[in-house]
């Protein structure tokens, strides 16, 4: 094994290491460290052992994506409440397709995980080059929040590929 190939190795345990170590302690609530360390050992391993790498992410595209994702969510939280609070709010629940215009597979995966929590949308899947997405009102512009998304999250991986 190279210099480069150990040093990748060790960088990508540490990684794998520290997140798993702090979804324990999120969700195990700092407890059950017994059972949490060996989970833990154990998912590093097969993380090596599948060759999974971290992403990448570029951190000066990090700020403007939280700021956004952030204030979307906010929006999406607000306009379902008080959708459920007022039920006479007008709704026009419709299927719509979004043609994706990213070739990358993870930009892909985290946008049909993230799009739920957008205002009035979810993605149930992904076929070919385009997203399956289920609006609670078919006139709100929900195609111009998905694009943009899109885009920050192609900034964001340093993913330059569009169709």
């Amino acid at each position: 094994m190279t210099q480069a190939a150990w040093r990748r190795g060790a960088t990508d345990a540490l990684f794998w290491s520290l997140l798993y170590t702090a979804l324990w302690s999120l969700f195990a609530v700092g407890e059950g460290w017994l059972l949490g360390v060996p989970s833990i050992a154990l998912a590093v391993a097969l993380s090596l052992w599948l060759g999974l790498r971290p992403m990448a992410m570029r951190l000066i595209a990090l700020p403007g994506f939280l700021g956004f994702f952030l204030k979307h969510m906010l929006l999406g939280g607000w306009d379902v409440a008080r959708r459920a609070l007022q039920p006479r709010c007008p709704l026009q629940p419709a299927w719509h397709p979004y043609p994706l215009r990213s070739r990358s597979p993870r930009v892909r995966l985290l946008l049909s995980a993230l799009v739920g929590l957008l205002p009035g949308t979810l993605a149930s899947r992904v076929d070919a080059d385009e997203l399956r997405v289920h609006v609670l009102d078919e006139r709100l512009p929900w195609q111009t929040t998905v694009a943009e998304l899109e885009r920050r999250l192609e900034r964001l991986l340093g993913v330059e590929g569009r169709r």
